[in-house]
């Protein structure tokens, strides 16, 4: 994958040295990268190139002369998740982003909070791409990405190997309410539906509880980013 843009660029050299590959800059862009990051990357070959060239190889002219080829983690599946399950506490699963600039948001959010584990769908929703490494800070190398076929099932799953499934909703209960107090030790899931539409019908059937933001303005909803940050944080205890 080719990332581009000096911030992207910069925030994968200090967080993930060992994923890039190449490293493509302008003799001007050189002087731009700190020596203590030139440092991490000093196995790495510098390919200079010329502006034509950068638009070439982004597709984009905001590529500001400083870009990478950049390998990911593979995304895992449910054999995975099922083997992995019991090492894991908290899990947020994303029902058909579309964003990656969301997806990217709530994998930088996730990281903060100690969080390690998305769940994605395979087919109709935002995967990892140059937006979401870029909106994630380079936050998005530390995930693991679970891809499943059927977010029902496997959340159907998840509920009977102990974990309480918490999902987003406009009409669920106050995220302050102290009636979510007592998943603060336990295993949960935090689902979070798709920017238009939210939880689809049936993957909020499989909520054991819904959970929402009440809003003190005139607007009744915030962006899914930001709104998946709010709730995590509610079951930060460490």
């Amino acid at each position: 994958m080719i990332i581009y843009g000096i911030n992207p660029v910069l925030d994968s050299i200090k967080l993930s040295p060992d994923n890039i590959i190449k490293i493509y800059v302008s003799k001007k862009t050189i002087k731009k990268i700190p020596a203590v990051l030139l440092k991490k990357i000093k196995n790495i070959k510098l390919n200079y190139l010329s502006d034509f060239e950068f638009e070439k190889l982004t597709n984009s002219p905001n590529h500001q002369s400083l870009a990478a080829e950049i390998t990911i983690k593979s995304v895992k599946g449910v054999s995975e998740l099922k083997r992995d399950k019991d090492k894991i506490k908290k899990i947020v699963v994303l029902d058909h982003l579309k964003d990656p600039q969301n997806l990217g948001a709530i994998a930088r959010t996730c990281v903060f909070f100690g969080i390690t584990d998305i769940v994605i769908p395979s087919n109709r929703s935002a995967s990892i791409s140059p937006g979401s490494v870029k909106s994630s800070a380079g936050s998005i190398f530390s995930i693991n990405f679970y891809q499943v076929p059927n977010l029902a099932n496997i959340l159907d799953y998840l509920k009977n190997n102990d974990y309480w499934i918490l999902g987003a909703d406009l009409n669920g209960v106050d995220y302050q309410d102290n009636c979510f107090d007592k998943f603060l030790n336990e295993k949960i899931v935090i689902v979070m539906g798709s920017e238009e539409k939210g939880m689809s019908p049936l993957v909020k059937k499989k909520c054991d509880l819904l959970i929402k933001i009440n809003n003190k303005g005139l607007t009744n909803s915030l962006n899914v980013s930001v709104a998946a940050g709010i709730l995590i944080s509610r079951f930060d205890i460490d």
